[in-house]
């Protein structure tokens, strides 16, 4: 009986943090929906008012490992990306995004596009090459690509802050791991296998004003704390 109450109140918990990051996004550009408050949203019909399906899916996701069940292909086939190639840091970038970058990636890197999903939202059935969600008039649904500068990183990420990259303490006036980011977390919990990622930096399930999984709050570029003052940059810098 014991045991039972456990599991009860474990997946309590698991309901309550997912409700709590749809309450997120929900009020973001994240949220892709018919009901999103950006421009860049899906069209009227086909269930598109789903909010999670544009990124996760519950059955028949993509074994990329990156993140909880990824409903998105990733990059396209044979697309390469330049890192940032200094070693400055003490280490190189590895030789391709990994981790929850890619994931990332597979809506802003410019080539792949943000309406094309695996599995259809409503249980609409594994698609696996590409589903294309309608953003607009076209028939049939075409692919929808980011272009705006702020959204469209590229595949060339030599002018960005590396990621897929160790952090050393110590390099580049590093923090120690254990130093706290926020209000609670501390570095180490923002590393991905000890590496800097896209969401060291960035909650992408936080809206402006929200507070995010670090106890602060978020800016609209989705930063897990402001950078007035350049905190964001000084919560892992020494300078």
């Amino acid at each position: 009986m014991k045991g039972k109450i456990i599991i009860i109140m474990a997946l309590a918990i698991a309901l309550l943090g997912a409700g709590a990051a749809l309450a997120g996004i929900t009020a973001t550009k994240h949220n892709l929906s018919v009901t999103g408050t950006g421009t860049v949203k899906a069209s009227t019909g086909q269930q598109n008012n789903e909010i999670c399906v544009y990124c996760h899916t519950p059955h028949f996701a993509v074994a990329s490992g990156h993140s909880p069940l990824w409903n998105k292909n990733g990059t396209p086939t044979g697309t390469t990306y330049a890192m940032y190639g200094t070693t400055l840091a003490g280490t190189t970038p590895d030789a391709t995004p990994n981790g929850i970058t890619k994931a990332c990636l597979s809506c802003h890197d410019g080539v792949s596009a943000i309406n094309s999903l695996v599995n259809q939202a409503n249980a609409g059935g594994v698609v696996g090459a590409g589903y294309n969600v309608a953003f607009g008039a076209s028939v049939p649904p075409a692919a929808v690509l980011l272009t705006g500068a702020a959204t469209n990183i590229g595949t060339t990420l030599v002018n960005d802050h590396p990621v897929s990259i160790l952090y050393i303490a110590g390099k580049a006036g590093l923090k120690a791991t254990t130093t706290v980011f926020g209000t609670s977390s501390t570095l180490a919990a923002l590393l991905r296998s000890g590496k800097v990622e896209c969401s060291s930096c960035h909650d992408p399930h936080a809206a402006s004003g929200d507070t995010t999984s670090s106890g602060t709050t978020a800016s609209s570029m989705f930063l897990r704390i402001s950078n007035s003052s350049s905190a964001l940059c000084l919560a892992c810098h020494v300078k």
